[in-house]
């Protein structure tokens, strides 16, 4: 959790559609905490203090239509969620950025460094899901997540799944549950379920990247064989499985990232 000593600025920027929440603490090299669908910026509150410490601006943010990031939004594409990482880049008047990216974000992030290289200093990505998965079981979820109130139980039954080494508190989950509740939160998260993601653009990701899967993160049939499929597309990339870890493995287990994912940007690229 954040410390009384450091200043926190909740800030909100618009979009088409609604407003982008976030949060800015501390100074220096800037990053961007983008988290996964269907959770909001608390995600990182395990992980952004470590960099703040280490000297690093950073920034953390809800996805559009979850948390503080509220409004009409219409559409979900992937290409949706990079021209929000653009809005917020441009308020902060921020020129090269390191990109955190979990899962859907992990795909934003990296399309992003793929369209604007000269924006994106590294990329560290946790579990990034990156290849579109079967269509049809896709729209099965998505259409059990539409059934009022029985979508919010299905989500949140999943989303305890994703942290298998250390459950996720009653409190985080009461509280991602009332979130869940509001107009659009729904919404968001069937429609980047349904967002296809960025397949035939992995292998234009050129910057730095530091790429974490979980063994046991139940979004991949076979977590192994993803780390090495986005080894092959990306092989400038240092890819890792962590043994044991779900789906956030920087909240579920930060102790297990932080020092490399520290150590790592701050050595020369």
């Amino acid at each position: 959790m954040v410390t009384s000593k450091v200043k926190v600025e909740s800030k909100t920027v618009a979009v088409e559609g609604g407003v982008l929440a976030y949060e800015v603490q501390g100074a220096g090299p800037a990053v961007l905490c983008l988290p996964s669908l269907g959770d909001t910026r608390r995600e990182y509150e395990r992980f952004a203090p470590a960099l703040v410490e280490a000297g690093y601006r950073v920034i953390t943010t809800d996805l559009r239509g979850m948390g503080g990031s509220a409004g009409k939004f219409k559409s979900f594409k992937i290409s949706d969620l990079c021209n929000d990482i653009t809005a917020i880049l441009n308020a902060e008047n921020i020129e090269q950025v390191i990109l955190v990216g979990c899962s859907v974000s992990g795909a934003s992030a990296g399309l992003y460094a793929a369209n604007h290289p000269e924006r994106v200093k590294s990329l560290v990505l946790f579990n990034p899901i990156m290849h579109t998965g079967n269509r049809l079981t896709a729209f099965l979820l998505v259409s059990a997540l539409k059934v009022p109130g029985l979508g919010r139980v299905i989500w949140l039954s999943y989303f305890k799944s994703l942290y298998p080494s250390r459950p996720v508190e009653p409190e985080y989950l009461a509280q991602l549950g009332e979130l869940l509740k509001q107009p659009g939160a729904m919404k968001s998260v069937g429609g980047l379920c349904m967002a296809r993601r960025i397949d035939d653009d992995i292998t234009r990701i050129g910057v730095p990247a530091l790429v974490y899967f979980g063994s046991k993160d139940p979004d991949f049939k076979d977590t192994q064989a993803e780390a090495d499929l986005v080894q092959h597309q990306m092989p400038a990339a240092r890819v890792k499985v962590l043994e044991g870890l779900g789906h956030y493995p920087q909240r579920e287990q930060p102790e297990a990232v932080l020092p490399e994912v520290l150590e790592w940007l701050a050595a020369p690229k």
